[in-house]
């Protein structure tokens, strides 16, 4: 599925292909794809919202917020880094092999406390600050756990309940959600089934997420494009949802690594890009600050390359409203 908006600010949508083989069933504007990455710009949204409420700092210690679990160092003393260099991936914490991937539907539920203290094959590197805070870029669904664990003692809600008042609620989305258990028996028949490099079906239609805030998003592509449009309303100073200053702090280059914003990356001519990439699917989400220009493309299977060699970049980068079909 895909959407976009053109600097006039007119939407397209264009939907290809099954959600489901077995049942034949098409992709249209109500399949729900799974967000897999795009979910840490989400999480970065509601955390930087809380930040302009003056709720938490993003510059002071992510372990202030945290009473239940502590981030450690390697010789487990607390460590002292920032939220901030943990939304821009800079905070030292390293992923496990071959961690965050393969739980199946059926599996036994696995605790977030679990997966950050490293006791399930889900994850089995405890999640530590490694490194030095701001000496290496580590991309980590880990850090994004730590950062769900914090909105879950800060606020004492589950994550799910956090960013649907934050951020869907008022956004008025109703198909848009983190895939808990609830969520996925109320949606499971709009839900796209996922498919490997292979082309087979995910064991039990997709996997299961516990690490919502890293990769447990669904959305479909028109949904998307409505936070999407709504951030670069900030970006300019326009949105009532937003501050311009609070956007403009999220694509503001991280010292030393200059693509890394926080919760997203910064591309070539004022691009920001988010991408999602997992075993059911893949996506990605562009926005272009210059033009106003805003690409979603969303698919129900893993192509086992990057997304600009599996085709979805050239397709966020159409310009259906100019005619181009067939492209």
């Amino acid at each position: 599925g895909c959407a976009w908006t053109d600097a006039d600010g007119k939407t397209t949508a264009e939907y290809y292909g099954v959600a489901d083989r077995e049942s034949n069933t098409p992709v249209n504007s109500e399949t729900i794809f799974p967000a897999c990455s795009i979910s840490k710009f989400i999480t970065a949204i509601c955390v930087m919202k809380l930040h302009e409420q003056g709720v938490i700092d993003i510059d002071r210690p992510v372990n202030h917020y945290l009473q239940q679990w502590k981030l450690r160092t390697l010789d487990g003393s607390e460590s002292n880094v920032s939220i901030r260099s943990v939304l821009c991936h800079t905070a030292g914490i390293i992923d496990g092999e071959d961690g965050f991937y393969g739980l199946r539907r059926n599996d036994p539920e696995i605790s977030l406390v679990d997966i950050l203290e490293g006791k399930t094959a889900y994850n089995s590197r405890p999640v530590r600050a490694e490194k030095p805070q701001g000496e290496a870029f580590e991309y980590s669904d880990a850090g994004y756990c730590v950062l769900q664990q914090m909105l879950q003692e800060m606020m004492q809600k589950s994550f799910n309940d956090i960013i649907r008042d934050t951020l869907f609620d008022p956004l008025d989305l109703s198909s848009t959600f983190f895939g808990t258990p609830g969520n996925i028996t109320c949606f499971e028949s709009r839900m796209a089934t996922g498919y490997d490099e292979e082309g087979r079906p995910v064991p039990g239609r997709f996997p299961a997420v516990p690490d919502l805030a890293a990769s447990g998003l669904w959305s479909t592509p028109e949904e998307l494009l409505v936070i999407a449009r709504e951030f670069m309303k900030a970006y300019d100073g326009r949105s009532g949802f937003l501050k311009q200053k609070t956007v403009r702090e999220m694509v503001n280059p991280t010292e030393k690594f200059p693509w890394a914003g926080l919760g997203l990356f910064i591309g070539e001519d004022d691009t920001l890009i988010s991408r999602g990439w997992g075993e059911n699917g893949q996506c990605m989400l562009k926005m272009h600050c210059r033009t106003g220009e805003i690409a979603v493309v969303m698919t129900n299977r893993n192509p086992g390359v990057d997304q600009q060699a599996s085709g979805v970049e050239r397709l966020a980068d159409r310009k259906p409203y100019r005619n181009l079909q067939g492209s």
